[in-house]
């Protein structure tokens, strides 16, 4: 269901928490805040379990469901009474014509989580950004075990309905990384 970018404007104005699902890919409710809407992406600040969880970059023609129900505005007000909001850029400006201008504005030393939910099999790439062309990205990838591998995955843009940057499970490797690096 694409809702009209008034509708989604909305959302961003009143830094509104919100939920979304993809009923087609995962039908899982995602909930977060709106930072922005292109013509095809959403770009949210995931909330998880009440932790917020880093950006999540979504393709709209994915999101069958959006609401701002009564446990979202109650939800937003304990956020809030937590002082967890203020830590919430919502000023926030990334490029989100596209995943490519996305993945390409990013640190080289970021963690991104590249996702192809819709393909057979699905297909999830972990590591740093090594490339991106008109078609496709590209990713060093590391393993469960933060090991590298020697060339990188690639991942066809057109398959890609997610991404995120700066989730907890990223920093955990992150720090990691720089630990190594001491």
């Amino acid at each position: 269901m694409a809702a009209p970018p008034d509708f989604i404007q909305r959302f961003i104005h009143d830094r509104s928490l919100i939920s979304v699902r993809r009923k087609r890919v995962d039908g899982l409710w995602i909930q977060g805040f709106a930072l922005g809407v292109s013509d095809k992406l959403l770009l949210m600040y995931h909330v998880y379990d009440f932790h917020l969880d880093g950006l999540m970059l979504l393709r709209l023609k994915d999101i069958s469901d959006w609401k701002m129900s009564d446990t979202d505005v109650f939800q937003k007000r304990l956020l809030q009474e937590e002082g967890l909001l203020d830590q919430v850029d919502f000023d926030l400006h990334s490029p989100i014509d596209n995943y490519a201008a996305f993945l390409g504005s990013i640190s080289k030393t970021e963690l991104v989580i590249v996702e192809s939910e819709k393909t057979n099999p699905e297909n999830m790439l972990i590591g740093t950004v090594e490339g991106i062309d008109s078609k496709s990205v590209r990713v060093n990838y590391i393993t469960g075990i933060a090991r590298q591998l020697e060339s990188p995955c690639e991942m066809l843009l057109r398959d890609v309905t997610s991404c995120q940057i700066g989730s907890n499970y990223l920093r955990f490797y992150q720090r990691h990384f720089e630990r190594q690096q001491r």
